[in-house]
């Protein structure tokens, strides 16, 4: 299984949930509203077969589905920060607002290096991790 075919249900379930929060806002233009339901529905008809699969394993294990869902998104986030972080250094220089650097640098690094520490802490001791998730969550 892949990493798409792992994580279609729970983003495309979180992105259900921020499309309906966004349509709930006021100050948000219409045509917005509209353009964010056409890209939400473009990718649910893209990765339909993958959500439903994961749709059918969630029945099946909802447990191991999560553990699954845990792990792939941590491997997820490594690789998505590979790709942030240059675009966030670009808009931290073009930005006319001091606050937005000043927020978005702290949060940005932090950030990363928390999950750097927890990264390394879960790949030096990965087998303790595991059998703790499989505790908690396979009981």
């Amino acid at each position: 299984m892949n990493l798409i075919e792992t994580l279609a249900l729970p983003v495309l379930f979180i992105w259900f949930v921020g499309l309906l929060l966004s349509l709930f806002r006021k100050d948000l233009e219409p045509h917005w509203k509209f353009f964010f339901f056409l890209v939400f529905c473009f990718y649910m008809v893209q990765f339909f077969p993958e959500f439903w699969e994961g749709v059918g394993r969630f029945k099946l294990n909802p447990k191991q589905e999560l553990l699954g869902w845990i792990s792939a998104l941590a491997n997820t986030t490594y690789v998505f920060l590979f790709f942030l972080w240059p675009l966030v250094l670009i808009r931290i220089y073009y930005s006319a607002s001091n606050n937005l650097s000043k927020s978005l640098i702290p949060a940005m690094a932090y950030g990363t290096v928390i999950y750097w520490a927890l990264f390394f802490l879960w790949t030096y001791y990965s087998k303790e991790f595991n059998d703790w998730l499989h505790q908690i969550i396979l009981k």
